[in-house]
C-alpha cells in the first residue's frame, strides 16, 4: 500500500514538473540580466588551450568591442555593456579600460561589489585618478564610509575635481 502510494505521488510530481516546463525556469521576466563572476580564479582556467584561443579572439576583438561598450555606455544601455563584455570576463584580459567599462555597466546598474571588483583590478592594471572617485563612490554606496573617504582624499590629492567635489560636501 506505502509502495503504490509512494508512485503515485511521484507520478503527480512528474506530471506537474513537466507541465511546467520540465524542471528550473528563471524568474527573471522583467528583461535581461546582469551577469557577474563572482569568485575571480587567479589561477590559469584548466585548459590553456581553450584560455589562448579566447584571449586571442579577444585580441581580435578588443578594439571594436570596446567602442561598441563605450557608445553602450553613453547611451545609458548598461546590461547591453555587460552582456557585451561579460563573455570575456573569464579569460582575465589584462585590460584596464575593459574592467573600467565593465565595471561602470555594474555600477550604474547598482552592483556596487561586482563595480568595485572591476574597478579596483583596472586600477590595478593601469592608475586612473577618476576611478578613485567610483571606487570611493562603491565603498560609500556600500555603507563602508571610511574606506570611500580614504579613496576621495587619495583622488584629492591626485587632481579629481570630483573627489575634491565629494569631500567639501
Amino acid at each position: 500500500m506505502k509502495k503504490t502510494l509512494v508512485f503515485i505521488l511521484l507520478v503527480l510530481y512528474l506530471q506537474q514538473a513537466h507541465a511546467q516546463g520540465g524542471g528550473f525556469a528563471p524568474t527573471n521576466l522583467g528583461g535581461p540580466a546582469m551577469k557577474y563572476q563572482g569568485l575571480r580564479d587567479t589561477d590559469l582556467v584548466p585548459d590553456a588551450e581553450l584560455r589562448e584561443k579566447g584571449l586571442k579572439e579577444w585580441r581580435l576583438k578588443r578594439d571594436t568591442t570596446l567602442a561598441k561598450a563605450k557608445k553602450l555606455l553613453e547611451e545609458k544601455n548598461y546590461t547591453a555593456v555587460n552582456q557585451l563584455l561579460f563573455p570575456y570576463d573569464y579569460l582575465e584580459p589584462d585590460d584596464a579600460l575593459f574592467y573600467e567599462y565593465l565595471g561602470k555597466s555594474y555600477f550604474y546598474a547598482g552592483l556596487h561589489q561586482p563595480a568595485l571588483d572591476c574597478f579596483v583590478i583596472s586600477n590595478d592594471q593601469k592608475k586612473q585618478t577618476d576611478l578613485l572617485f567610483f571606487i570611493g563612490q562603491c565603498h560609500e554606496k556600500m555603507g563602508n564610509e571610511k574606506e570611500a573617504t580614504k579613496f576621495y582624499k587619495k583622488g584629492a590629492k591626485e587632481g579629481s575635481a570630483d573627489c575634491k567635489a565629494k569631500l567639501e560636501k
